[in-house]
């Protein structure tokens, strides 16, 4: 084993006296270049890829909900002027609804930019349509991240704007969880389920939150 190193060390010294001084400068630049192309592979390949938390945020929600993705050691980047927050793709349902938990966001946070509110030829009831089932089916799929929830749906009414401002009605939602044999919720879940629901639309109240088992026992 010592004869072959020996050997092939001096195949590699001969190799390279019989190169010049430009060959040799050259055979330097390509491997460097070579190592710094396999570390950036490598690490483009490693780089997580990063999903929307939140968005729309004001400055003091957005200050408040990076504070807590530092303390839990979360990676995160801000978009939109610092109004939007992405994180881990794998992370941000877990996170919306420790998140929502805690209280945050405590301004409402109209989606999470799921649905191109843009689209050419498309009716502005068809979007809203469209938009509010998007928010839904969202909403619902941040929920089913709870261990002790199997199934969810959420239903958001938001009635059109009346003329005038006394005859305006508030908007609802309303959430139906299959929840898993023998593990019932806390209340202080059934609280941020209700917080994360109401967050996300733009003048619903928690307390117009309603949350019921497929049993139709009153959760809220």
């Amino acid at each position: 084993m010592a004869e072959y190193q020996d050997h092939f060390r001096g195949q590699i010294g001969g190799f390279m006296q019989r190169l010049s001084i430009g060959q040799k400068i050259m055979l330097v630049g390509v491997t460097l270049a070579s190592i710094a192309a396999i570390v950036a592979l490598i690490t483009v390949v490693n780089r997580p890829s990063y999903g929307m938390l939140f968005s729309n945020l004001r400055p003091e929600d957005a200050s408040k909900i990076v504070e807590k993705l530092k303390e839990r050691s979360v990676p995160y980047t801000l978009d939109d002027g610092g109004k939007t927050i992405l994180v881990p793709k794998q992370q941000v349902y877990d996170l919306r609804l420790s998140l929502a938990g805690e209280g945050l966001p405590q301004s409402s946070v109209i989606g999470y930019e799921i649905f191109d509110r843009t689209n050419l030829g498309v009716s502005d009831f068809v979007q809203k349509v469209n938009y509010r089932r998007a928010l839904e089916g969202e909403l619902a799929r941040t929920i089913l991240e709870l261990e002790e929830v199997e199934g969810a749906r959420v239903h958001i009414v938001v009635p059109e704007k009346a003329l005038f401002k006394d005859d305006e009605k508030a908007a609802t939602a309303s959430v139906v969880l299959k929840l898993r044999s023998g593990k019932p919720l806390k209340r202080e879940t059934v609280q941020g389920i209700a917080h994360l629901v109401a967050s996300s639309v733009e003048g619903l109240e928690t307390n117009n939150v309603t949350i019921v088992d497929s049993r139709g026992s009153l959760l809220s």
